[in-house]
């Protein structure tokens, strides 16, 4: 017999009212509709205003007054079942129940569940997780774990620590409301949709902007650190909008500030995560660097551990493309939200030197295909200088950068886990068998682009504000951490193995192959355009940079002859000359660490005037 549990909602559910004024909460999460005015007929039906196809996170409700209080029904009406948000509660965090914890799912199927798939017990709430391949079936009915998460109530954390007081986060919610006008805030988010969210969109774009604008209405709903965050992230761009070009562009508030109060918050809202904790993180590690010319703090690669932990903590690793128990919308955002985390941690972690917090059996989550991408789209009453962006090279970016990602992983976790240094780094042979797979990966990657994307492009310096080079900066960066995984072993060579016919060959080979990838990114940096260097970057780009100077020292070190020498030569003062060029276009100083490693290296090395620089 099943344990009986209280029920946690009557069925059907009411209309709820929410107060989103006593407890922040991202519109990006809910799908929000006005039920007296508007109807919806299951996820495929048709609402009177919208096209067909419209996903419920379109439906938006008007705001009637100033007063920041919405009716609001969080269940969306799918076939006849009611479904819920887990990311919809104003007073309630979602986590995912491990197998291992003090809460076992394999016990907690046998609760007596309700026509919301939930039971309550005191201030704890239980949600199961149903599939849409047969929404009577529960994961385990298919042998596979119960899939349910733990829906607790924020009061029972109130003595969690450390926290923040409430009087220094009113205080910080002040301080912010009194930096921008309302205008100045919607267009700096506008600004971030535009020149941040085609190239990593961890917001739900339908939702801040239901009606093709950014809704005033975000401004109360989205909880203080996500909009902190988002604010600095957008302040760069502020010479491409028309107004803020005017207004902010003389004395634009501290972008360390806002990041400041972002961390004050993520400290408070960690004891209650929700989805919008991660992408505040996420954004703290997209800012730029506060010294373009050092590396980053071990605060960073700390702060990426904790992010993976907390996407753990919301069950961001799970597969959710069949779950009928939340709406599409959400089951879309959390992939592209693990995603995000996976990319961060990978690149990360290579720029650091770290082993990476993420291992390839801890997640089962599919790759992105375009229906998990929210298609890029223009504000026809848009103030910001139009002509910059490429929808098709946009739409792809984020999806790309996913399978490239996964790319690099497996070559981390072919050469640079401990144990697989201790078996490659001596191993040319091994480490040759290794690289064949990962090299045909590499090649069909970039088979794969747009034309938009193609890689080599003659003559072309484009002035576009367009962010795709980064990706194609992490394709040659990725290539080249393959190929320094082959140098390895060559300089451990015993005499006899060097005068083998295969090594002999196969050192040819790797060094051509390198010298390739060297050339590669110097043209790379060469045919940059200034609107590419004022684009957004990722974070992690800039370790790139200086992980390419490395390279290039590393084959000069180590040129077989004379010949190649020169070569090499020539390559590294034409990517000094680039560098110098580029350091002093951009101001977040994107080259300047890679400068800084270059010119030390090539003093240390004795050549400070390499041929041509």
């Amino acid at each position: 017999m099943g344990l009986t549990c209280a029920r946690a909602f009557p069925a059907p559910a009411p209309i709820q009212h929410f107060d989103v004024s006593s407890t922040p909460l991202s519109p990006g999460f809910i799908a929000q509709f006005n039920q007296e005015q508007q109807s919806y007929n299951g996820l495929n039906g048709h609402h009177d205003g919208l096209p067909a196809h419209s996903s419920p996170d379109q439906l938006h409700l008007s705001q009637t007054d100033a007063s920041p209080i919405f009716n609001m029904d969080p269940y969306l009406l799918s076939g006849g079942m009611r479904i819920a948000p887990l990311d919809s509660q104003t007073t309630r965090s979602a986590r995912f129940i491990g197998e291992t914890g003090e809460s076992n799912p394999y016990l907690l199927k046998y609760y007596k569940y309700d026509n919301n798939d939930e039971c309550t017990i005191s201030k704890l709430t239980y949600r199961r997780i149903k599939s849409s391949l047969n929404p009577d079936v529960l994961s385990d009915e298919k042998g596979e774990p119960p899939v349910v998460f733990m829906l607790a109530d924020d009061s029972l954390a109130q003595k969690g620590e450390p926290r923040i007081e409430d009087d220094v986060l009113q205080k910080s919610r002040t301080e912010i409301e009194g930096m921008f006008s309302e205008q100045e805030a919607l267009r700096l988010i506008g600004l971030f949709l535009r020149f941040v969210y085609p190239y990593f969109p961890i917001l739900s774009k339908s939702e801040l902007c239901p009606n093709g604008a950014v809704s005033p209405s975000v401004l109360q709903t989205l909880p203080l650190s996500l909009l902190s965050a988002i604010y600095a992230t957008s302040l760069p761009f502020m010479l491409y909008d028309d107004l803020l070009s005017t207004t902010l562009i003389h004395s634009p508030p501290p972008a360390h500030q806002l990041f400041r109060i972002t961390w004050l918050c993520v400290i408070q809202e960690l004891h209650t995560p929700r989805l919008a904790t991660l992408q505040a993180c996420l954004l703290l590690l997209q800012r730029a660097p506060t010294n373009r010319y050092t590396t980053d703090t071990p605060w960073k690669m700390s702060l990426v551990g904790w992010t993976v932990s907390l996407a753990h903590s919301l069950g961001l690793q799970k597969e959710c493309s069949d779950w009928s128990s939340i709406p599409t919308w959400e089951m879309t955002l959390r992939k592209r939200l693990f995603y995000g985390v996976f990319i961060m941690d990978k690149w990360a972690s290579l720029g650091a030197g770290m082993p990476s917090h993420i291992k390839t059996d801890d997640f089962d989550v599919l790759p992105l295909t375009d229906a998990d991408l929210e298609p890029p789209s223009l504000d026809q009453g848009s103030n910001t200088i139009p002509g910059f962006l490429e929808p098709e090279a946009d739409s792809n970016h984020f999806r790309l950068l996913t399978e490239l990602t996964i790319i690099l992983s497996d070559i981390m976790d072919s050469y640079y886990s401990i144990r697989a240094t201790q078996r490659t780094s001596k191993n040319f042979t091994l480490s040759l068998d290794l690289a064949r797979s990962l090299r045909k990966a590499l090649t069909e990657w970039k088979e794969s682009l747009p034309p938009a994307l193609s890689m080599r492009q003659a003559g072309r310096v484009d002035s576009r504000i367009s962010g795709n080079p980064s990706l194609s900066l992490a394709y040659i960066v990725a290539t080249m951490t393959l190929f320094r995984a082959l140098l390895r072993p060559l300089e451990n060579l015993s005499g006899a193995e060097e005068q083998e016919r295969s090594i002999v060959e196969g050192r040819l080979a790797v060094r051509a192959g390198a010298k390739e990838c060297a050339k590669e990114v110097v043209e790379f940096v060469e045919n940059l355009g200034r609107g590419a260097l004022d684009a957004f970057w990722h974070s992690w780009s800039r370790a790139n940079f200086a992980i390419a100077s490395s390279f290039l020292m590393q084959l000069l070190v180590t040129s077989q002859n004379e010949v190649e020498t020169n070569e090499i030569n020539g390559l590294v003062a034409r990517w000094r000359w680039a560098m110098r060029i580029g350091s002093g276009s951009t101001g977040n100083g994107l080259m300047s660490l890679g400068l800084l490693r270059l010119d030390g290296l090539l003093l240390e090395n004795g050549t400070g005037h390499p041929s041509g620089g």
